[in-house]
């Protein structure tokens, strides 16, 4: 849910169905909590020293790291399995497809859809540029 805009947040509260509180209000999220920036849509930060809370090197919004160069992916066939428990919680009338549809129009910018995050990162570790390792 990390990937969907305002807009989805909003219409299926998905702060109240994950139990994910907005950082500023304390209150269940109505936005997307993780993806604005601190710093403001224009990114402007008081230091550039990496160790200063208020450098780029501290903001973990997505917005900052995607700033930074972060890549994020969203695979389709979890997003089908979330929707599905998304309408069993909350006793939603639409068919899955339907709401499948609305959310990836709503996808944040520059992040990847991908068929099967599985089969995403086996072709990464092949090309060599991802390693994935579970602690």
């Amino acid at each position: 849910m990390l990937n969907y805009d305002d807009f989805i947040w909003n219409k299926y509260k998905i702060g109240a169905w994950l139990k994910v509180n907005d950082r500023a209000t304390s209150q269940l999220a109505l936005k997307n909590p993780y993806y604005p920036s601190k710093a403001g849509p224009a990114l402007h930060y008081d230091s550039e020293n990496p160790d200063s809370e208020d450098s780029i090197y501290q903001d973990t919004s997505i917005q900052a790291l995607q700033h930074r160069g972060l890549k994020l992916l969203s695979c389709h066939t979890a997003l089908e399995e979330q929707v599905r428990a998304m309408i069993a919680h909350e006793n939603l009338p639409q068919q899955p497809e339907e709401i499948v549809k609305e959310m990836l129009a709503h996808t944040l910018d520059n992040v990847l859809v991908v068929a099967s995050m599985v089969s995403a990162i086996a072709l990464l570790q092949i090309d060599g540029h991802y390693s994935y390792i579970t602690v």
